[in-house]
């Protein structure tokens, strides 16, 4: 089980890195704060606590591009061959289009946030519809930063760089993640201050291994061992699957087969054409009577998305939707509770 702490940081490096650009932009008050620029002369220490230590006081800091230099170098290029080799696999019509309506999502959910807050499709207190109307800005934020980073194209995907990536988009996720833990029904979430805070500490070490202590204020005691990659120490666990994933993600990829796209697109098409006139039916909603309506239009549409990645691939997403399996393994080197 993840701890909280290691929660808030796998939150900050997202699976909507998959999400692909719309090329049309919320209004001012939704855009997304620019990323701050990363330490030029940053480098990850050799001991295992400051190392960690550096890495959460850089992200609570807002500097996304830790999590990429605290990745060995061979984790590195595995992460942008398998993004880039996605990239040759799908449909770009596809993946653009379905892409597009994503970030139409976030541009309806800032125009019709009260009519989302108050919709009788879900039982929902005074307290949580106060969460929700509290989050739906970062939501919108959140969206606005994935369709438009470097992921934006089939063609962005082809051309991925992780550094990048991390420098500039997860930068700006850093600055969403509390606003958008108002719409979790957890309580007590952790805070990047939490990150800022926690003290590191070393229980026992050796040359490869080492067990480390965390401790951040109001919160127990977690500990985690790490292993030493490339001068990089990272989960032992993730250094112990890390080959079979990529060996994995690659043979998942490689199985995608032409005929299979183009025989899924024109129903793939048609459904997504049946989600844009649903959306377009949600954003002129001027009731809320309208508003409910429009949603329960979707549910059959998105039902059609869902059936169809079950019967693609063996029961993997449709080729617009799949995301390179091997981002799965872009965590922050952080503690897992034992």
């Amino acid at each position: 089980m993840k701890s909280p702490i290691q929660k808030l940081l796998l939150g900050l490096v997202t699976s909507a890195l998959f999400f692909t650009a719309c090329g049309k932009k919320a209004d001012d008050a939704a855009a997304p704060a620019a990323a701050p620029e990363a330490p030029a002369e940053l480098t990850i220490p050799d001991a295992p606590d400051a190392a960690m230590k550096l890495i959460m006081t850089e992200l609570a800091n807002g500097n996304g591009g830790i999590l990429w230099k605290a990745m060995p170098a061979s984790y590195q290029g595995d992460v942008n061959s398998v993004v880039q080799l996605a990239g040759t696999k799908i449909d770009a019509e596809m993946y653009n289009k379905t892409f597009s309506l994503v970030g139409r999502i976030g541009q309806i959910a800032g125009k019709q946030k009260d009519f989302i807050v108050n919709t009788s499709l879900g039982q929902s207190s005074d307290e949580e519809r106060a969460k929700m109307a509290e989050g739906i800005p970062a939501l919108v934020q959140f969206i606005e930063v994935i369709t438009t980073s470097d992921l934006a194209t089939s063609a962005g995907l082809q051309s991925f760089d992780g550094q990048k990536f991390c420098d500039v988009t997860v930068s700006k996720l850093t600055k969403l993640i509390e606003e958008l833990s108002k719409l979790s029904d957890e309580e007590g979430q952790p805070s990047l201050d939490d990150l800022r805070n926690a003290v590191v500490a070393v229980v026992e070490s050796d040359d490869t291994m080492t067990t480390l202590s965390f401790t951040a204020p109001g919160q127990p005691e977690e500990t985690s061992e790490f292993t030493k990659v490339e001068n990089r120490w990272v989960p032992t666990e993730m250094a112990a699957d890390w080959t079979q994933s990529m060996t994995d993600a690659k043979a998942q990829l490689e199985a995608i087969s032409p005929e299979e796209v183009t025989e899924m697109k024109p129903q793939v098409m048609v459904v997504l054409t049946m989600v844009e006139g649903v959306l377009t039916q949600i954003e002129a909603a001027e009731t809320q009577e309208q508003f409910d309506q429009a949603l329960q239009g979707a549910m059959m549409p998105m039902m059609g998305l869902m059936m169809m990645g079950q019967g693609f691939g063996g029961g993997s997403a449709p080729a617009p939707m799949m995301a390179p399996p091997v981002m799965e393994e872009i965590e922050a080197p952080m503690p897992q509770s034992k």
